[in-house]
């Protein structure tokens, strides 16, 4: 089922049903499928209709703009549903000179949209849980629910999540970040004048004050290496969540970028967690 406005110029001579089931009829007919013409007439449906003030053409002859709401049916069995969908609006524009087209409810969309969430999803909070062993690893007697207090980055919410929140939610602060933060973690934040100068009075040398400010809030290699390469493989899924997230199609181009980005961040996750695989202590390290 999809939902539809149209907005045309109507004038006495035009059919706008005889058109929209001509034009439905020739896509149907090219993607390999045969309906009846009753068949056809059912699918579809008048929902709205507003009209607009009329006019009159250099000719003298009368037009009046109107917006048409129609929802299109398509059977189960259309074959190249997709295509023959595409085809439809493209053709109408086509066919319907100064008109314009909006697409909304879209039972494919929402089946595509689904399946990807359900990926992001997957993703998303297997990074969440990657990101975790990380900052438990290396916090470990610091606060749980400030694994960022030495970050840049910091939860974007007017109202910062706060520890009872995050306790009862069973979450921290990584389920707080969008993901462009996620690419820039492990940087601090410029040091603040009272902040400086307190480092220097703590300071025994300037090698020690070098090291404080130079430090980073990760410095495991390897937790520093994966925190780097994730900057090359979010972006696309990024671009794809923000699609989901707001209901509307990718673009071809941003479905490809997906596509190749996500089973390599998948790999970099997997590889990660893997080096950690649960063993009984005394089998090795401690």
């Amino acid at each position: 089922m999809f939902e539809f406005l149209l907005s045309y110029r109507h004038t006495s001579t035009t059919e706008i049903r005889e058109i929209l089931e001509e034009v439905l009829t020739k896509v149907l007919k090219g993607n390999y499928n045969e309906f009846s013409s009753d068949e056809i007439k059912q699918m579809i449906v008048f929902n709205h209709q507003r009209l607009g003030k009329e006019e009159i053409e250099d000719d003298d002859n009368k037009y009046q703009n109107i917006i048409l709401g129609f929802t299109l049916e398509l059977p189960e069995e259309t074959e190249e549903a997709q295509t023959t969908l595409d085809e439809f609006s493209q053709a109408l524009l086509d066919t319907i000179s100064d008109s314009h087209l909006v697409k909304f409810e879209d039972s494919l969309l929402v089946a595509d949209l689904t399946r990807w969430a359900d990926e992001i999803f997957t993703l998303e909070m297997k990074l969440r849980r990657v990101l975790t062993l990380i900052y438990f690893h290396a916090y470990q007697d610091s606060d749980p629910y400030e694994l960022l207090k030495d970050e840049k980055e910091q939860p974007m919410a007017k109202d910062k999540p706060e520890r009872k929140q995050m306790k009862t939610a069973v979450d921290n602060q990584f389920f707080h970040l969008t993901f462009s933060q996620y690419v820039n973690l492990n940087t601090r934040p410029d040091p603040k004048i009272g902040d400086l100068l307190k480092n220097i009075c703590n300071s025994a040398n300037y090698d020690t004050l070098y090291r404080e400010i130079n430090r980073k809030p990760i410095e495991d290699e390897d937790d520093v290496n994966f925190l780097a390469g994730l900057k090359e493989r979010m972006g696309a899924i990024e671009k794809m969540r923000n699609c989901v997230a707001h209901n509307r199609r990718p673009s071809r181009r941003v479905v490809e970028d997906y596509e190749n980005a996500r089973p390599l961040l998948k790999n970099l996750l997997d590889n990660y967690l893997n080096k950690w695989t649960w063993r009984e202590l005394g089998e090795g390290e401690s």
